[in-house]
């Protein structure tokens, strides 16, 4: 053999384990490299470690320390707007103050006078009763109860007169509908009581001129009935302001 043959023959024999040799070495190089990538990505994802916080103590409190409120809401306010109206000055009439106090003593007065006429016109009917009865029913017509029922009439008719014009002219400072209440009642009876008043005045006098005639009884009677009538209106009138 010559030297060339020699030599081919030797490099055929070593070449085999070396490209086995480089394959390993390739092979394991991507090993290494995805095990040390694998290695260094926990690293990378494993997050930072916070910084540690002081922590302030907590405040304590002395027991006897006030307790701090909270400030409420100030409740003081106007859901309307005040109107210019409200805030301006209210103009007062003298004349218009004087009519309201002038009638507002005038109908005290005239309250006050009604009870007590509604009192002496009892008594004039009571005392009326007990007179009729002695003169014209078999009392022996003594006449004790003569100079009684003429004074209590004289009493009750001019409290009667005066009652009536308290009420009438008291001022009337502002204008009132007519309408049915008990003040327009009251006015309604007091105007029967004052027509009964005058028919007992008229027939009084009259039976009073008719001394020893037969008409003189009938008239009396007439005299009684419309007292009594006379009262019941008054009563009522009266019933009308109290209540």
């Amino acid at each position: 053999m010559s030297r060339t043959a020699v030599a081919l023959l030797v490099l055929l024999v070593a070449a085999p384990p070396s490209s086995a040799f480089a394959a390993g070495k390739k092979k394991a190089a991507p090993t290494q490299t995805s095990r040390k990538s694998t290695e260094s990505k926990p690293a990378e994802q494993q997050p930072a470690a916070p910084a540690p916080t002081e922590t302030k103590p907590a405040e304590t409190r002395p027991a006897d320390a006030p307790v701090q409120q909270s400030e409420e809401p100030d409740m003081d306010f106007d859901l309307l707007e005040p109107s210019p109206a409200a805030e301006s000055p209210r103009l007062v009439d003298p004349a218009l103050e004087k009519a309201i106090a002038t009638r507002r003593t005038m109908l005290t007065v005239h309250q006050g006078l009604g009870l007590a006429t509604l009192t002496t016109l009892a008594a004039t009917i009571v005392v009326g009763q007990l007179h009729f009865n002695d003169r014209y029913r078999g009392g022996g017509d003594t006449g004790r109860f003569d100079a009684w029922h003429t004074g209590l009439v004289i009493g009750s008719s001019s409290l009667f007169a005066g009652t009536g014009l308290l009420g009438l002219f008291a001022p009337t400072p502002f204008k009132k509908e007519l309408r049915l209440d008990t003040i327009t009642l009251h006015k309604v009876f007091v105007s029967l009581a004052t027509a009964g008043m005058l028919t007992q005045v008229v027939l009084g006098l009259v039976t009073g001129s008719q001394e020893g005639k037969l008409s003189q009884v009938d008239l009396a009677t007439a005299h009684q009935v419309v007292g009594y009538a006379t009262l019941g209106a008054v009563g009522a009138g009266a019933l009308m302001i109290v209540f």
